[in-house]
């Protein structure tokens, strides 16, 4: 099996949680041919254990590749990722995990703050040259280990072999210097290899939609702004392809009891546009769903599986959509498919490019 990461135009980065997996899971056969996701491998709920969670993932992929990152998030961190965070003999824990899993999986090259770079070094070079042949190289919010990256990706017997993975983050509140660390670092790597693939990806969803609240709207309707095309855009289209964390706020903050409101998410083209209802049962759903179609009457021809969701809880069928994270999943499956339908037909914008430089 041939894999050329040039082939792709987007690189939605998800995590192993039921939502984002849902949402990925539900997309339309094409849309998964036209994507590779990053999937960070963390705990699965009420699972000490990272099997469930890859399970899934793989069944989700239906045999397509996937790229395969491990977490660092405490609240997601199981015993098994931690011996598989192992720099010892290479990171050979890591490196006989990707080898025992029966699906084409790219694996993340890991990088500890005890890991020697000649162990990412040969820890890269190992996946060159064995399984899937390929590899990616993931860079978190500018950390240090921008060295060990580049003196691994300058040993490959070709940098074609592997993709390299910005992570800007969340940023809105931080746009312009998110800008200025990525291009640095763009400018890094390519300083020492020319012809390196790379991908920066960052997220704009928040944690919360309160500040986004039309006040008009007595608390019922907003709009939040994307930025993350706004980001890539003023990088530059020719620079690097485009990732982003497929609408879904990266940090991660310890779970809170008390009642949810009902909210039902819907992607436009650069913006989230949301309808929420104090009541928590399935007229809550009802009647913002009702509202998005009111506003938004395309939703009525967008053949997604999340779009499906939104006219069904119109029509006053809610069947299993009466929890959050069954409408996150929604937001994902739309927010993805829009995004593969508008970077596969790039329209350039100056405007946004002198708005951010």
């Amino acid at each position: 099996m041939t894999f050329d990461f040039n082939n792709f135009n987007y690189y939605p980065n998800l995590r192993t949680r039921p939502a984002e997996v849902k949402g990925y899971s539900e997309l339309a056969e094409a849309c998964k041919d036209a994507i590779t996701p990053i999937f960070t491998l963390g705990a699965w709920p009420r699972q000490d254990d990272t099997k469930l969670s890859l399970s899934e993932v793989i069944t989700a992929s239906s045999g397509r590749p996937i790229i395969l990152d491990l977490t660092s998030d405490p609240a997601y961190l199981t015993k098994d990722t931690h011996e598989l965070k192992n720099p010892s003999s290479n990171f050979k824990e890591w490196r006989e995990f990707i080898e025992r899993i029966e699906h084409p999986v790219i694996p993340v090259v890991q990088i500890t703050e005890d890991s020697k770079i000649s162990q990412v070094i040969r820890q890269a070079r190992h996946f060159e040259n064995s399984g899937f042949k390929k590899l990616a190289f993931k860079i978190n919010s500018f950390s240090d280990q921008t060295n060990n990256i580049i003196a691994a990706l300058s040993a490959l017997d070709s940098a074609d072999n592997a993709l390299v993975i910005i992570d800007a983050g969340y940023i809105r509140d931080t746009l312009h210097p998110s800008l200025a660390g990525s291009v640095a670092l763009i400018n890094s790597i390519r300083e020492e290899v020319d012809n390196a693939i790379i991908s920066v990806t960052s997220t704009s969803f928040p944690s919360s939609v309160i500040p986004f609240v039309d006040p008009k709207s007595k608390g019922k309707s907003g709009v939040i702004d994307m930025l993350e095309t706004k980001l890539f855009a003023a990088i530059g289209r020719e620079a690097v392809i485009y990732g982003d964390h497929g609408s879904i706020h990266s940090r991660v903050y310890p779970t809170k009891g008390g009642k949810f409101i009902a909210r039902i998410d819907y992607p436009l083209n650069d913006a989230w546009v949301f309808e929420r209802r104090a009541d928590t049962n399935s007229q809550g759903y009802i009647s913002a769903a009702e509202d998005l179609i009111e506003n938004f009457p395309e939703i009525l021809e967008d053949d997604t599986w999340g779009a499906k969701k939104i006219v069904s809880a119109a029509n006053s069928e809610i069947d299993n959509m009466r929890q959050p994270a069954s409408w996150i999943a929604a937001r994902v499956n739309m927010h993805i498919s829009r995004q593969i339908d508008l970077t596969s037909s790039y329209v350039t914008d100056e405007e946004d490019f002198d708005d951010l430089i």
